[in-house]
């Protein structure tokens, strides 16, 4: 269930990133950037509501779900910093996608950069749900990073693929920004 409503707050940071899409066809973004407004300082605002958000609203989330836990099995103690760890382990799943949306819209066209972060999280949301129950091969569900993830609170936690899905969210989100600072912002 917890999977889930990690998937669920995926659509919130590929939202948060492409709103800097709502922003370019709505002409609100030349006179932003007209200003002490740098082109980083601008993108990063974006990726600051889309990474804090998620992450809020995944904390709130595993939250209650303990809370929820607890209130219907009555045990008291652990089980809602377990339930909420378990929640917060799937942050690094909800970046890659917001990375994959700023890289997208920093590397392509802006339109190109919209379908494909959506179709990342349509990707990911098909594989996560029926990835078993299609039989799918193994490689095509290793293209989700929410496979990767521990299966937490039941299962062990490891670190090493928590780092890993950090690492691609950082490289994604660098180029990015990087491809974002040197594009030219009237490009479609």
């Amino acid at each position: 269930m917890i999977a889930i409503v990690g998937l669920g707050i995926s659509i919130y940071a590929v939202q948060a990133v492409l709103k800097m899409r709502g922003e370019k066809v709505s002409r609100r973004t030349d006179p932003v950037l007209a200003t002490s407004i740098g082109r980083l300082q601008y993108a990063t605002s974006h990726l600051v509501f889309a990474i804090a958000g998620s992450a809020g609203v995944l904390a709130v989330g595993g939250l209650f779900t303990g809370l929820t836990y607890r209130l219907i099995t009555g045990e008291v103690g652990r089980e809602v910093g377990r339930v909420l760890g378990a929640a917060m382990v799937h942050l690094p799943a909800i970046w890659v996608l917001a990375a994959i949306a700023i890289a997208l819209f920093g590397l392509l066209l802006p339109w190109v950069a919209a379908s494909g972060a959506w179709g990342a999280l349509a990707a990911f949301l098909v594989i996560g749900l029926f990835g078993e129950l299609l039989q799918l091969p193994q490689w095509t569900l290793d293209i989700s990073p929410f496979n990767h993830i521990p299966k937490l609170p039941g299962g062990e936690f490891t670190i090493a693929p928590i780092v890993w899905i950090l690492a691609i969210a950082a490289v994604l989100t660098i180029a990015g920004l990087i491809g974002f600072r040197q594009r030219d912002i009237n490009r479609a």
